[in-house]
């Protein structure tokens, strides 16, 4: 950088760098004049006490750009950080912010949606929101299903045992039983070592999830299964494997280091312009939900579920994105306890996603977690109405009324696509 003042060739010297590095060595970059500044991912500087997030504060640039996919995450004043880093004060006081839109509700979000996206007089809006389908219009067309199976006992018995506990427990508990049935909803456990058939019969989001798999197995396409547990992970990558005869079956999770995680990536890339072939790359939601583009996949498949819509869709993105050239199915597995119906959690999670995601598209809405979500949820959890509804289409029926959707006609596999 010294040579291109020395030689003036400064004006057109551009520098690429992360946030960790400008946070790092932010007192020699900060005496730097720059003309320009642009933040990919913006996000991660959200929280304004970090080293990087002040360090982008201390930066000298004449204009300043910033990108991202969720200006919002878990509160407002996320997107006060972010706009603040931009154009500082443009949003007005931090405290009078959190004042204005601390509890987020239809008008203080459409409100806030205004400020920013609107046009301010004769000076241009804050912000410019493009939305996948405006920009990316040549993407081929992104389906979702839902795939709802009856749980056997052994789960159903699992999940009233956690669910008396969570109507039982203080609210310092509460939390922690609600991860208890969201991980019993995805199998009820299992401390010994059954074989593969067994292990499976036991939990009905792995019943619809091998039945999706041997659908897709069928067609010589690929797919990619998220799966937020290690041990599950790694539980479940062997008995596919030994179910569907693979050689190998590649795991990317926060463990795996990043020259692993590309040789990962190109492995199974390599697929994208060979022989068709069936093939499965199992991936963390967090670890893998950002940064990695796998296109050679058709499908992705939700075995465990956030209640975080960004993450899903960020997960989602790692297929659908520039590059892919043929239709992409998304499928949710869901697991229906047979005296609760729409009212187990799978449901009840699946109606929060629904509601979250609409709220989104119609204004800025913290889509990420939030102590109100999880409240909400572990009251429904907890206090359900029980009654006979071990038909799923009943249930399914109930579940999109609650919605809002048009009711759905499953297909010959049993599968409910959403609008």
């Amino acid at each position: 950088m010294d040579e291109a003042f020395e030689d003036g060739r400064a004006h057109r010297y551009w520098l690429l760098t992360t946030y960790t590095t400008l946070a790092n060595y932010q007192h020699s970059l900060g005496r730097v004049p720059f003309s320009a500044m642009v933040m990919d991912e913006i996000q991660n500087i959200k929280n304004r006490t970090t080293l990087a997030s002040k360090a982008v504060e201390a930066m000298n640039a004449d204009f300043r750009l910033g990108l991202t996919g969720t200006p919002i995450e878990n509160a407002a004043i996320d997107i006060w950080t972010i706009m603040d880093r931009i154009a500082p004060g443009c949003l007005g006081s931090g405290v009078d912010f959190r004042e204005r839109y601390a509890q987020p509700n239809a008008e203080n979000m459409s409100e806030l949606h205004a400020r920013v996206f609107k046009p301010r007089g004769t000076m241009p809006p804050l912000g410019l929101r493009r939305l996948k389908d405006e920009v990316a219009r040549d993407l081929p067309v992104k389906r979702r299903f839902l795939h709802p199976r009856l749980m056997p006992k052994v789960q159903a018995d699992a999940y009233d045992r956690a669910q008396l506990k969570l109507a039982n427990g203080g609210p310092s508990a509460a939390l922690k039983m609600l991860h208890h049935i969201r991980s019993v909803s995805v199998h009820p456990g299992d401390t010994g070592a059954p074989p593969p058939d067994q292990f499976i019969a036991k939990s009905a989001r792995l019943d619809a999830v091998i039945d999706i798999l041997h659908r897709i197995q069928a067609v010589n396409e690929r797919v990619l299964v998220f799966i937020e547990h290690r041990e599950m992970q790694f539980r479940f990558a062997e008995i596919v494997r030994h179910i569907f005869g693979l050689d190998r079956i590649d795991i990317i999770n926060g463990d795996t280091l990043i020259p692993k995680r590309q040789e990962i990536v190109n492995r199974f890339q390599s697929r994208l312009n060979a022989d068709s072939c069936f093939d499965m790359l199992i991936l963390g939601p967090k670890a893998a939900g950002t940064g990695l583009t796998l296109t050679a996949a058709t499908h992705v498949i939700h075995l465990s579920r956030w209640w975080n819509p960004a993450v899903e869709e960020q997960c989602n993105d790692r297929v659908h994105r520039i590059g892919q050239t043929r239709p992409v199915s998304v499928h949710i597995p869901m697991a229906l306890h047979p005296e609760l119906g729409a009212e187990s959690f799978d449901c009840l999670l699946q109606s929060l996603m629904q509601r979250k995601r609409k709220l989104a598209e119609q204004a800025l809405w913290p889509i990420g977690d939030s102590p109100a979500d999880v409240t909400s949820l572990t009251q429904a959890v907890a206090s359900p109405t029980r009654g006979q509804h071990a038909v799923i289409a009943d249930s399914m029926a109930e579940q999109f009324r609650r919605d809002g959707l048009p009711p759905v006609t499953p297909d010959a596999d049993g599968a409910y696509e959403l609008s």
